[in-house]
């Protein structure tokens, strides 16, 4: 294939990315891989739509294969940081994502997508710094305010986070990362509804939908927890033992207190007292031990 014809595909392929196809991005790819193995763009262009498909591992491999090949090209390292997040590769994440800081000379786009993953997985005062270099960087940035955001709630300033998660959502009222952390806070404030419905606008989003459901779980819970609350319904403890087991320790005291009573005969209260005592507390020891 002619190098006319790769790049008359690389530019479909950038095109369906910017659609969000990432099913023709990844097929593109696919085809662009067979006749360029070795082109950096090719490898950054597969990995990102591998990311866009939710195929973290694959994606991971891909970024690292454009990091080889693209040297000091920052989009294949933050691609990298991306991945490596996807993968739950914290480590490798960080330092993938500054390295692509550097070599962009502190991009405000690269500023961004850092100070979110700070937000997300690191201290969050660190997180908020990263930030607010971010809004310096670009105010503009629906994600840097995102992140704002998240730092600031993390730091139990709700009221600061509120303001700064509405100022991300005006600037962009599709932004995945300002919608996921409104989310959160709503949740916080005990807002189901509203993050219920927040919520529901990512479950298109790739990686979404764990999230997605557990904010619909713990809205469910919530609300059968309020209607056991308005009717006065009080849930039992399970006991730990069936009547049955419970009919079988009378039947041991019984037997053990009889017992006691036959073999020592005896005939002062204190005595026989004791003939009961005793069993019955060494049977409460073994039920502690059991079932506590």
């Amino acid at each position: 294939m002619h190098e006319r014809e790769i790049q008359a595909l690389i530019d479909q392929a950038l095109q369906a990315l910017r659609r969000d196809d990432h099913v023709r991005a990844v097929a593109i790819a696919d085809q662009l891989a067979a006749v360029a193995p070795e082109h950096a763009v090719v490898r950054a262009i597969r990995a990102q739509a591998l990311l866009g498909s939710e195929d973290g591992e694959e994606a991971l491999a891909e970024a690292r294969r454009a990091v080889e090949l693209g040297g000091e090209d920052p989009f294949a390292h933050l691609l990298l940081g991306m991945a490596a997040w996807r993968c739950e590769k914290h480590t490798l994440a960080q330092g993938s994502l500054e390295r692509a800081l550097e070599l962009s000379r502190r991009d405000p786009k690269f500023l961004a997508e850092y100070a979110w993953f700070m937000a997300s997985q690191r201290g969050p005062r660190p997180a908020e710094e990263a930030a607010r270099e971010a809004v310096d960087a670009d105010a503009a940035s629906s994600v840097a305010w995102a992140a704002l955001g998240l730092a600031q709630y993390r730091l139990h300033r709700r009221d600061d986070a509120e303001a700064s998660l509405h100022r991300a959502l005006k600037l962009d009222p599709n932004d995945i990362y300002a919608q996921s952390a409104m989310v959160v806070l709503l949740q916080d404030r005990r807002q189901d509804d509203k993050a219920v419905a927040l919520a529901k606008l990512l479950e298109d989003s790739p990686g979404t939908e764990e999230f997605v459901e557990a904010v619909r779980s713990e809205a469910k819970q919530r609300q059968i927890a309020k209607m056991l609350l308005e009717r006065n319904v009080v849930i039992p403890e399970r006991s730990g033992e069936s009547p049955r087991r419970r009919w079988l320790w009378v039947c041991i005291a019984a037997v053990m207190i009889s017992g006691m009573l036959i073999l020592l005969n005896p005939r002062h209260p204190a005595t026989i007292v004791l003939c009961v005592i005793i069993p019955l507390y060494l049977l409460w020891r073994a039920r502690q031990f059991l079932f506590d």
